[in-house]
């Protein structure tokens, strides 16, 4: 009787132990959440708030989220707003896909990609696809970026810049 009960429960015990996963293979989160509202503090200031419409939660500490979008904070300053169609988290970045948006309010710059990765301990963000940046009347692309916390020091790689036909584009740089 002993090695009856030993069978019966060993499926059970070996489900429990794996991947929570559909009939079709697919992971299933372990937990779903709507209106989500992650944030990072140091010495009592936000340094960015991420809201996302939905996320979900998966066992080996995955996050994936709908509708994400992050407000970069210097102090008591919103310095940038980054919103996407998805993103997720994983070991400290945040990957960001999906009609990918930054806007800088200090200088009212735009940038715009389909894919940013920001890392949470470093607090850098890059992308290594292709991505336009507009400023006043003068658009850069380029291939790569990277930048600081609020977009306020950005690093261009392979660059393609279009200044405007005239001189009052140009003097909206000032």
């Amino acid at each position: 009787m002993k090695k009856f009960l030993i069978f019966i429960f060993l499926p059970f015990l070996i489900s429990a132990c794996q991947n929570n996963t559909s009939g079709a293979g697919q992971v299933i989160p372990a937990q779903r959440a709507e209106d989500v509202v992650m944030q990072e503090t140091s010495s009592g200031a936000t340094s960015w708030k991420l809201k996302a419409s939905s996320a979900d939660f998966y066992d080996d500490r995955y996050i994936t989220m709908v509708n994400p979008k992050i407000i970069f904070n210097s102090g008591q300053k919103d310095e940038a707003t980054l919103i996407a169609k998805n993103a997720s988290f994983k070991e400290n970045v945040i990957t960001f896909w999906g009609s990918v948006t930054v806007n800088v309010k200090e200088d009212n710059s735009k940038l715009t990609t389909e894919k940013l990765f920001y890392n949470t301990d470093t607090k850098t963000a890059w992308t290594n696809v292709p991505f336009t940046l507009k400023r006043g009347g003068v658009t850069v692309k380029g291939k790569a970026l990277k930048a600081d916390n609020g977009f306020a020091n950005i690093e261009i790689f392979n660059q393609v810049t279009d200044l405007p036909p005239n001189l009052d584009g140009l003097k909206a740089l000032k």
